[in-house]
């Protein structure tokens, strides 16, 4: 593969660490040490700078709950980035408390848009 589109690569799986670390309320020294690397090297994952193996991506995939193919997502659709943040969370309860998020859910939104 060519170096620019590993490097665009490695751009892209650095934002969704970061936004997935993020949406956690994880900082990055707590996902560094869940990962048992250093802050400086998720640093340079998170900043694109590098593109992690194989092996560390699963590694990261599995601390943030996520599928490896899930950090490969561009972000063009930022709603669909977020609704697969919500799916991800929601597939690991029971279908009666993914009913109670999603109804919660429902009634927030519905405030919100009566308040525009």
């Amino acid at each position: 593969m060519a170096p620019r589109k590993i490097q665009k690569l490695a751009s892209v799986v650095g934002e969704n660490v970061s936004r997935r670390r993020k949406a956690m309320g994880m900082t990055q020294a707590e996902l560094a040490e869940k990962l048992d690397m250093g802050g400086d090297s998720l640093s340079r994952i998170e900043n694109g700078i590098v593109a992690p193996r194989f092996q560390r991506l699963e590694d990261i995939a599995k601390v943030l709950d996520c599928a490896v193919a899930d950090l490969f997502r561009k972000n063009s659709d930022p709603l669909s980035v977020k609704l697969d943040t919500v799916a991800d969370m929601l597939g690991h309860l029971s279908p009666d408390a993914q009913d109670d998020v999603i109804c919660l859910m429902m009634d927030v939104a519905r405030t919100i848009k009566k308040r525009l």
